[in-house]
């Protein structure tokens, strides 16, 4: 290889890694493909950014032995997300969990169900406003939580969607079910396998393997891990097993509901996206969700044509994509 040829490649790769570091979205192989260079046009949003289905693990009820477990959790190196009930003694170590990459959701403050009956840790708030408030305020007061863009209602209880859509991007249900790229799943409402108690490793592969097949989302959703007198008791054990299970199949999306979940909104905000012909340009146009964060990002293919945002011509990146940012609103296509 001539000099001038490897600064060539060494320069191409550090661009790819950049990009991949602005985004977040989880490391591809480097595969060599190369630029689409045909006629401008045909874009395409990348399932479960690039990967071949998606799996997220979510845990309700700030129990103690989540907390006690989470160092062999954490070991594992997926991003998972916690949804607290706050209005019950939590230990300030949940602040570690935050600041180690996981997602903070909530659960509200009294875990009632949506009449103000039924509630898990004292009396209702008055209002379900009242309940997904006080939740916030001691998350970000307690736990320094900078945000909090999911909730799960208690009990799966349908009566809170209506109020999330005023404060979150996304709600997880009980329903079971998987969540396929640009279905018309409820994002208030969430499709989950809620785990029941002694649930073995099988089980929850079984969910695992069947997201895979259909190239889909699956939420996983677990309580207690034993000892602490929570609902639906499971050993760590099991869930580690599901993990290393996930890990091993080398093409799943393991990662935190709002990071899967907001790329899934993005990629149907962008496969409907209005689309403009400006002289030999075409302009896509889109509109995200109410909540949605700043700073996401999904990953597109094209027959061929410059792309640019701001404009600015993005990178192709060797592993087979565009990584196209949501913030802007639009994204051009042209022949040069």
């Amino acid at each position: 290889m001539r000099v001038a040829e490897f600064f060539l490649l060494s320069f191409l790769v550090a661009a790819g890694a950049a990009a991949q570091q602005q985004s977040g979205l989880p490391g591809l192989k480097q595969t060599g493909v190369m630029q689409p260079s045909g006629k401008p046009g045909e874009l395409r949003v990348l399932d479960w950014a690039g990967l071949r289905s998606a799996v997220t693990y979510t845990f309700d009820d700030a129990l103690a032995s989540q907390l006690s477990n989470y160092p062999r959790l954490h070991a594992t190196g997926v991003r998972m997300t916690f949804f607290l009930t706050t209005n019950h003694s939590l230990s300030p170590d949940w602040a570690q969990v935050f600041q180690d990459g996981n997602e903070a959701g909530n659960h509200t403050a009294h875990h009632c169900r949506a009449d103000g009956t039924s509630c898990g840790w004292g009396s209702y708030a008055g209002s379900l406003e009242a309940e997904y408030d006080q939740c916030n305020e001691f998350l970000k007061k307690n736990l320094a939580v900078s945000e909090v863009l999911t909730t799960a209602s208690p009990y799966g209880d349908t009566g809170y969607d209506e109020t999330a859509k005023t404060r979150f991007v996304l709600n997880r249900g009980v329903w079971g079910g998987f969540i396929a790229p640009n279905d018309h799943t409820d994002p208030y409402n969430l499709l989950a396998h809620g785990i029941v108690a002694g649930e073995k490793a099988a089980a929850m592969n079984a969910q695992i393997d069947g997201a895979h097949s259909q190239g889909s989302w699956v939420i996983l959703l677990y309580h207690s891990l034993g000892g602490d007198g929570g609902y639906a008791p499971v050993d760590v054990e099991d869930v580690l097993a599901s993990i290393r299970h996930a890990q091993s199949l080398g093409d799943v999306w393991i990662d935190s509901m709002v990071n899967v979940g907001t790329y899934w909104l993005g990629q149907k905000a962008v496969t409907d996206a209005m689309v403009k012909r400006q002289g030999e340009e075409t302009v896509l146009i889109w509109t995200l969700p109410e909540h949605f964060p700043p700073n996401r990002w999904v990953r597109v293919t094209v027959s061929g044509g410059v792309l640019r945002q701001n404009g600015k011509v993005l990178p192709w990146n060797s592993a087979g994509y565009y990584e196209v940012a949501l913030d802007p609103g639009r994204l051009t296509i042209s022949a040069k």
